[in-house]
């Protein structure tokens, strides 16, 4: 991963030994994420379809993350990344959602808004152009699933949750500034499944202070509990195209 001009000019001399991954670098990333929802919550109730269900519609959330990584093999680097999700829309129910019965026209809100808080490592490859990352992610949900009519009044639910999840991210760069990259997220026990899976290329802007990226790429979540974890069951998929930018400093 280049950090600076200085380790590009480094790399591009010697491409057999980087030595861009010796310096400390602090970075942060920015996106928009076009998120369009399908599946179900609460025992069948469908969050996309407007006929018997929430119709809840594609909603434009962001991403913001921030990383610092060190030279010290022993200790983690840290990443921070926030997800503002919050999905809404106008459906039909023509049954109960969280005990309370509804019936006829209802509008209904899914927040699945969440932080990561991930601690990784860097595999040490003999390679200039390829960086392969494993570790592990807490991911805090704070977010809720509300429906609501003039009848049957307001029912709402907590999605609170923490749920560890394994990561890994393989990014492989090119001489030309073009880079691809691979972000996963994943944990599957007792009937719970979470799944965040991103596939991003991007460019790296020729700036000689500090790396600039333009990003785009997909990125899709699922998620699949039960009542239990999150105090609702849900069997949702959220996914859509992403766009962003990147900024790096190496020191």
């Amino acid at each position: 991963m280049k950090k600076t001009a200085i380790a590009a000019f480094i790399v591009a001399l010697a491409p057999v030994a980087s030595h861009a991954d010796l310096l400390f670098t602090v970075g942060a990333k920015a996106s928009v994420w076009n998120a369009e929802p399908t599946g179900q919550i609460d025992d069948g109730i469908s969050v996309d379809s407007s006929n018997n269900g929430l119709g809840l519609d594609s909603e434009n959330g962001t991403q913001l993350s921030v990383f610092f990584e060190h030279p010290i093999p022993m200790l983690p680097n840290i990443k921070l990344k926030q997800t503002s999700l919050d999905l809404s829309g106008n459906g039909i129910l023509a049954t109960s959602f969280n005990g309370q019965v509804y019936a006829g026209n209802v509008e209904s809100d899914l927040d699945l808004s969440h932080t990561d808080v991930t601690l990784y490592w860097g595999l040490p490859l003999p390679l200039p152009y390829i960086d392969i990352n494993f570790g592990v992610t807490g991911r805090m949900f704070d977010g809720y699933a509300e429906v609501r009519n003039t009848t049957a009044g307001t029912e709402r639910v907590d999605v609170d949750a923490t749920i560890p999840m394994v990561y890994g991210e393989v990014k492989v760069d090119t001489p030309f500034g073009i880079y691809a990259q691979v972000d996963v997220n994943y944990i599957g026990y007792s009937g719970n499944t979470l799944s965040d899976i991103s596939y991003g290329l991007g460019y790296d802007l020729p700036v000689p202070i500090a790396d600039i990226g333009l990003e785009a790429g997909y990125r899709s979540l699922s998620m699949k509990t039960d009542e239990d974890l999150t105090d609702i069951a849900t069997d949702v998929d959220v996914s859509g195209l992403y766009y962003g930018a990147s900024v790096s400093i190496g020191f």
